[in-house]
């Protein structure tokens, strides 16, 4: 899915520059994601990561595997290279670097704004309100690729394409206002597992250094003692 995300980059680029009207005078797509969006109340998968700079040079690969539940729940572990867990509880983001044995907990809202990782963890979507909306069939039956543009101008990022087959999402890729992408390929797809209320938790390990760089301490903050 990757090299298919790749190549479908390219050819927005080439097809925009050809038809453009006919591509972005899709005045339903941003409706239709919208709609596969909002039927995504859950979600799990395994994926492999690609990191790259703008003149396309390898910078990181990664694997791991990743749960999501809206609104603002998910977990983000990954296994190979570094063990490595984001986890999103619904107020803060913890992110654990298990190999340096360090914890830095942010507040997830600040850590949220302007960035993809709202788009699939919202509680409300609106993305003909927040996105320019571009869709093309990809290769295969089902399969549709959305070309999303932030309107905000202070976006973290220029451009999120969004690969599905179906129903399913099976491929993302980001591309930051520095030129640098990362695409994000899901295999073993399961849509709308069931969760323990539980799941999302984050418990910090004993020993464990924190770094907190929150405002103030919010819903599941610590108790004075767990530093």
């Amino acid at each position: 899915m990757i090299k298919s995300i790749k190549k479908q980059f390219c050819q927005f680029t080439v097809a925009i520059g050809l038809v453009g009207l006919s591509i972005a005078a899709q005045a339903d797509a941003p409706q239709e994601l919208e709609k596969k969006l909002t039927a995504i109340d859950s979600f799990e998968a395994d994926f492999n990561q690609v990191i790259t700079d703008e003149f396309g040079t390898l910078i990181d690969k990664s694997s791991g595997h990743f749960e999501l539940k809206r609104p603002q729940l998910f977990r983000w572990e990954v296994e190979e290279p570094f063990e490595q867990e984001i986890v999103a509880d619904g107020v803060n983001l913890w992110q654990f670097d298990i190999d340096i044995e360090q914890i830095n907990v942010s507040s997830l809202d600040q850590t949220l704004a302007n960035s993809p990782a709202a788009l699939l963890s919202q509680a409300q979507l609106d993305v003909a309100a927040n996105y320019e909306v571009a869709a093309v069939k990809g290769e295969g039956e089902g399969v549709l690729i959305y070309h999303l543009t932030p309107r905000d101008p202070d976006a973290l990022y220029e451009v999120l394409i969004l690969e599905f087959h179906g129903s399913d999402l099976v491929a993302l890729q980001v591309k930051d206002n520095l030129g640098q992408a990362t695409l994000v390929d899901f295999t073993n797809v399961r849509m709308n597992p069931e969760f323990e209320d539980d799941h999302f938790e984050f418990v910090i390990p004993e020993g464990i250094d924190v770094i907190d760089s929150r405002n103030s301490i919010e819903g599941a903050a610590l108790e004075k003692g767990d530093f």
